[in-house]
């Protein structure tokens, strides 16, 4: 900061504030050029925002124009205390008998020292408690809950220690953070000390770690956990309660349900586009000049998307647009699926409503042809991608412009400065002389 100069000779004029006017009408270059990058990141930011959104709705299409978009399933479980089943939009009909022989646990030891109280009575004093392979340091005297929380705050260990009350008395408790036979652990208390002495610490495992066993259609599988996923085709479930001798029956019959719950994500997917294109319009019709609704590429996609979902896709004789079996558009331009229509589109003509999802090969139905027109503007190198790279070099011009300007600024103010200055010790010797000389009169 510049020190403040008081021309005490001419009228008391704070120079100080003529240098700050001054500069201030120079920076005012330098002030466009911060508004012209400021707009620009901003608009970058958006695009980034409508790419976002586009990729979700590239995905939601995706799976639309699937060939398994029409396979789902709805699953009968005879007893779902014991299994809990999701099927996926690729779930095969059929029937499945699982049998739960074990589920996943994780370890649970406790120690076999029994004490009166767990905050008072020291277990421990020093050396060390080593824990699968983990060592757990103690520095001074503890007491169970002092020892439970140095085994919780040693990094990366793999269990969790607690305190637990048996009849009177009080044991330490450690349980496996993950369930599954390969997260097993040992302890070793030898070198944990009491007293000058060995704790003669021991443990008493509870709860062997274990892997879920099952049986589907009689083969054997096994999990590190009791979510299974995939086993059955697009299906994960989750087993409950073991039962060796009674199988689960899963009854999986055709379902429309996935389908039309795609349908919606896609709408909803959809109209998160267009309702940020909307706010775009709103915010340039407000007079923001950051706003990209004016950009064509932006018109140009809004206007792409709707044209490829009301067009003729179809070559059927009942089916040949989406409008014709439950999909039409409302005057703000959201997209409105009517399920009750899609169902009996589908009764009428099941294999034309594929066709017009899928086409002949996934590129050629509705949802191909609209991945595709998405992809132009998302993929590398496509159109929302170069508008982003075409404002972050924008913005990293103007950045290097700015910080010119700034120092040759710099430059200035100082030697403006350096003038003034001088120019205050000129006048004020001046006024030195012009006092000598009026004293002699």
């Amino acid at each position: 900061m510049s020190s403040g100069i008081t021309l005490s000779g001419f009228n008391n004029i704070d120079f100080n504030q003529i240098l700050e006017a001054l500069m201030a009408q120079e920076r005012l270059p330098v002030t466009l050029l911060e508004a012209q990058k400021a707009s620009a990141e901003k608009q970058k930011t958006a695009y980034a925002t409508l790419a976002s959104r586009l990729s979700s709705l590239q995905s939601a299409a995706d799976t639309l124009k699937s060939s398994t978009a029409f396979n789902g399933s709805e699953a009968v479980v005879s007893d779902e205390t014991r299994l809990k089943f999701n099927a996926g939009a690729v779930t095969p009909e059929g029937s499945y008998e699982i049998l739960i022989s074990e589920l996943a646990h994780a370890q649970t030891t406790t120690s076999t020292n029994t004490y009166a109280d767990r905050d008072t009575t020291t277990v421990a004093d020093g050396g060390t408690l080593v824990i699968g392979g983990v060592s757990v340091a103690i520095t001074g005297a503890v007491t169970l809950d002092g020892l439970a929380t140095a085994i919780n705050e040693t990094d990366d260990i793999g269990v969790v220690a607690s305190v637990v009350q048996n009849g009177s008395t009080y044991k330490l408790m450690l349980t496996g953070r993950d369930t599954g036979a390969a997260n097993s652990f040992t302890i070793d208390a030898s070198a944990l000390t009491n007293g000058g002495g060995a704790t003669a610490f021991a443990f008493t495992n509870n709860q062997a770690a274990t892997n879920a066993a099952i049986t589907v259609n009689n083969v054997a599988v096994t999990s590190e956990t009791n979510t299974f996923d995939d086993v059955i085709a697009g299906s994960s479930f989750t087993v409950l309660r073991k039962d060796a001798a009674t199988s689960v029956t899963v009854s999986l019959a055709h379902s429309n349900d996935p389908v039309k719950a795609a349908v919606q994500k896609f709408v909803t997917a959809y109209n998160d586009v267009v309702s940020y294109i909307g706010s775009q319009q709103t915010s340039s019709n407000n007079g923001n000049a950051d706003a990209i609704s004016r950009d064509p590429l932006v018109r140009g996609l809004r206007s792409s998307l709707a044209q490829t979902l009301t067009s003729v896709v179809g070559s059927g004789s009942t089916f040949q647009s989406l409008a014709e079996v439950g999909f039409t558009f409302a005057r703000n331009g959201q997209l409105e699926f009517d399920s009750a229509a899609f169902e009996t589109a589908l009764t009428t003509n099941d294999d034309e409503v594929r066709g017009l999802f899928y086409g002949t090969d996934g590129t050629d139905g509705a949802f191909g042809k609209l991945a595709a027109v998405i992809d132009t503007y998302t993929s590398s190198g496509g159109l929302l991608p170069n508008a982003q790279e075409r404002l972050a070099d924008q913005v990293t011009k103007l950045a290097d412009r700015i910080a010119d300007m700034e120092e040759r600024l710099a430059i200035r103010r100082l030697a403006m400065q350096r003038e003034f200055t001088a120019a205050d010790m000129a006048i004020s010797q001046l006024n030195q002389s012009g006092s000598s000389l009026s004293s002699l009169y």
